[in-house]
């Protein structure tokens, strides 16, 4: 299911939109979080600066037995210091920003203490989080030399402990992203509908439907896309009627002049030449009304409807043991099909007759897959030669050609049968099988769009 969303358009908009906000976020947080440590360790400085400052005066004004006490009572474990013979920073390890500090505690101290330096180094200091220590790369060293010379060392860690502005942060992304998805997901359902009504349009076409998309609504490249599809089916269409119509025509024409040219042929005394005459003015007479037959269906314009395939099945299958065919279909239940009825029922008649009258039986089986249903049907016979298979598809193909029109046919059956299936979206073929010749009719089935509106 996450696979089929990210390839739909709203999971891709989402994708990418998503994707931004997150490049967005983490560029803002980057610059906001150097700022804000840039400027709360400069603040972690000067309370450092009043915190050894304080410390000192207090020192100056307390007798020299408390100092020790008074030294422990300010340290905490961010916090060290201690008094000594030497000084813990040298002068000249002192930057700009160290003296410029190191001003601010001369200030303070207010001659209490004085030659006050400050230098940032790396100690490996307690931070506050436990037993454990880290290596700190700004930890702060403090030195101010007292009135009596001893010097005063301090030491504490620049560790900063997370801003409450992070979780913040967190929250507002969090937030920022389920909104986008939210309003991608709208305004992709928004776009969309128009494209899954095309897709709909477009299925059924292919199945033989007239179809018109009204609702001309949405982004104008979509409205331009729909109208072309429209132009297009319409064409399409009268592309299709004209040329069946004139079939129709020529087929029924010659009709006339076939009748009148078999009254004439019984009219000649020599009666090989009669006979073969007659014999292909036959011939001629069962192609016209083949194709006209053809024809006169292809035009009617049959409505679509749903049926049952299984009892379409049955009932074709009945029909055929009815004039002493071997026929029988195995299938259980109910497929509930959107279909043209009359023409994939000369389709499937076609099929199970060959079957039946070239193969001594007729096995049907229909099986559903995930997005098709498949009709397979089986016969006992000789097969086909492999080099055959696609060409008995074509019109007025026999492979036998001492077949009558009585026993063989005029070559149209698959022909129409492929049509018919084809009409529906489907597919028809044949393929040799161990024990004889299957044809196998594979048609689509109706997969509902999950993004489309009900």
């Amino acid at each position: 299911m996450i696979g089929l969303f990210f390839r739909s358009l709203a999971g891709r908009l989402a994708l990418v939109l998503v994707a931004a906000l997150l490049m967005a976020q983490v560029a803002a947080i980057a610059v906001f979080w150097a700022d804000t440590s840039r400027v709360r360790r400069a603040a972690v400085r000067t309370q450092e600066a009043d915190r050894v400052a304080t410390l000192a005066r207090v020192i100056a004004a307390v007798p020299t037995a408390a100092r020790e006490d008074i030294i422990r009572a300010f340290a905490t474990p961010r916090h060290r210091y201690w008094a000594g013979a030497t000084s813990l920073v040298a002068r000249e390890d002192m930057g700009e920003q160290e003296r410029q500090v190191a001003d601010n505690i001369r200030r303070l101290m207010r001659n209490s203490a004085h030659d006050p330096r400050i230098g940032l180094v790396e100690r490996n200091v307690e931070d506050g989080l436990g037993a454990s220590a880290r290596v700190l790369p700004n930890a702060l060293e403090v030195s101010v030399q007292l009135t009596d010379g001893t010097w005063l060392n301090g030491e504490t860690a620049l560790w900063l402990p997370k801003a409450p502005f992070v979780n913040m942060l967190r929250y507002m992304t969090v937030a920022s992203v389920l909104s986008i998805v939210l309003v991608v997901l709208l305004a992709a359902r928004w776009i969309t509908r128009p494209l899954s009504a095309l897709a709909d349009a477009a299925d059924r076409l292919g199945r033989g439907e007239a179809v018109e998309l009204s609702l001309l609504s949405g982004p104008s490249e979509v409205v331009r896309t729909l109208n072309a599809f429209n132009i297009m089916q319409q064409r399409l269409s009268r592309f299709l009627a004209d040329r069946l119509t004139m079939v129709a025509a020529i087929s029924h024409d010659l009709r006339t002049p076939i009748t009148a040219a078999r009254l004439r042929a019984e009219m000649i005394e020599d009666s090989e030449v009669r006979e073969a005459i007659v014999r292909s003015l036959t011939d001629m007479q069962h192609i016209t009304e083949a194709t006209l037959s053809f024809a006169r269906d292809e035009t009617l314009s049959e409505e679509p409807r749903t049926i049952d395939l299984n009892s379409l099945l049955e009932a074709v299958a009945d029909d055929l043991t009815a004039v002493g065919c071997d026929v029988s279909v195995a299938a259980d239940g109910h497929l509930p099909y959107r279909c043209r009825p009359a023409l994939l029922r000369r389709a499937l008649t076609n099929l199970m007759s060959n079957a039946a009258k070239y193969g001594n039986c007729a096995r049907v089986a229909l099986e559903l897959t995930g997005e098709h249903a498949r009709i397979t049907i089986d016969d006992e016979g000789p097969g086909l030669p492999s080099d055959q298979l696609q060409k008995v598809f074509e019109p007025f193909v026999r492979l036998d050609p001492s077949r009558s029109n009585e026993t063989g046919g005029i070559g149209l059956g698959l022909s129409i049968a492929r049509s018919a299936v084809r009409a529906h979206g489907g597919e028809v073929t044949l393929m040799n099988m161990s024990c004889g010749l299957r044809a196998q009719v594979v048609l689509p089935r109706c997969v509902p769009d999950p993004w489309k509106a009900s």
